[in-house]
């Protein structure tokens, strides 16, 4: 007797999506929406990278991957646990990286901009050096290691089990001679002469107050990552105040403040910042340069 299960990729998709929309799920862990956390999980277990027209009409989902992904959408549903954790995997910036519970799931505006390799705000200036501050699975520093092919990355954390998550990462790309890993408090990893001409964060910025009123996803994820104390600020107004010190005399800072923007803006309403508008029409990231850092470090 033939089995009966969805057989396309398509019904596939329809029948995970239903689960999860039924479920009300949070997303928001490399996906926004029910469908699109159901493409991935089936386009993940059937090993597709895109579907196609053909595809849809061709490809036939056997029944031991209906299975495995039966039991992962059961297993997304009753724990509650972030897909990326689920399938050991995520995206960012165009490429797929390792992730399991020691780092968040990476998610940042700043990939976008990695992709575009950060135009128009940096013109004609010449990369040669990197640095990636709370570098959590590595994915920042990778990403710009493969846009920026001639330069080298130094990635902080303060975390030693994250950094055994982006040394893995930085393994998978070969890029080991290209992306050196710190261990330490922000730029007390650093020795005090250790300058750059690009310096990236996507610091932890969730308030207290936030964190407690989060959806059940994000209590898999390390706190350190992303408890920026009362206001969501401690962390990154360290930021604005050591990393001039950092820079080279054209560099320049880009740095995600998510939920945190509008109290940055609040707390140094004269400060003029300037933020970066992404494709969601957020404006999530904020660039400065070193003689901007300058005159505002002491307001922080």
């Amino acid at each position: 007797m033939q089995e009966v299960y969805p057989k396309t990729i398509i019904a596939c998709i329809e029948y995970v999506e239903k689960k999860f929309t039924d479920s009300r799920l949070f997303f928001g862990h490399g996906t926004t929406n029910a469908h699109e956390e159901a493409s991935w999980l089936v386009m993940s277990v059937t090993e597709l990278e895109e579907i196609t027209l053909e595809i849809e009409q061709t490809f036939v989902v056997q029944l031991p991957q209906y299975l495995s992904i039966e039991k992962l959408a059961e297993l997304r549903i009753m724990t509650r646990k972030p897909l990326a954790y689920l399938l050991g995997e995520s995206w960012f910036s165009g490429h797929k990286f390792y992730i399991d519970e020691r780092v968040i799931v990476p998610r940042s505006h700043i990939g976008e901009h990695i992709r575009d390799r950060f135009h128009p705000w940096l013109g004609i200036m010449p990369i040669q050096s990197a640095l990636d501050l709370c570098t959590g699975s590595g994915c920042i520093a990778v990403a710009m290691a493969l846009a920026f092919c001639d330069i080298t990355v130094d990635a902080v954390d303060i975390s030693v089990e994250a950094l055994d998550v982006a040394r893995k990462n930085i393994e998978r790309y070969s890029l080991d001679k290209r992306v050196r890993l710190f261990q330490g408090d922000l730029f007390d990893a650093l020795t005090p002469l250790s300058s750059y001409d690009l310096i990236v964060c996507n610091p932890p910025y969730v308030s207290t107050q936030i964190i407690q009123d989060l959806p059940p996803e994000y209590r898999f994820e390390p706190a350190v990552a992303f408890d920026g104390g009362a206001d969501g600020l401690d962390i990154v107004c360290r930021i604005l105040r050591e990393c001039s010190k950092h820079l080279t005399n054209s560099g320049r800072l880009f740095m995600e403040l998510g939920s945190a923007a509008m109290e940055l803006e609040e707390k140094s309403p004269k400060t003029p910042f300037t933020w970066l508008t992404s494709s969601n029409g957020e404006s999530a990231v904020l660039t400065l340069t070193k003689q901007e850092l300058i005159k505002i470090q002491e307001r922080f």
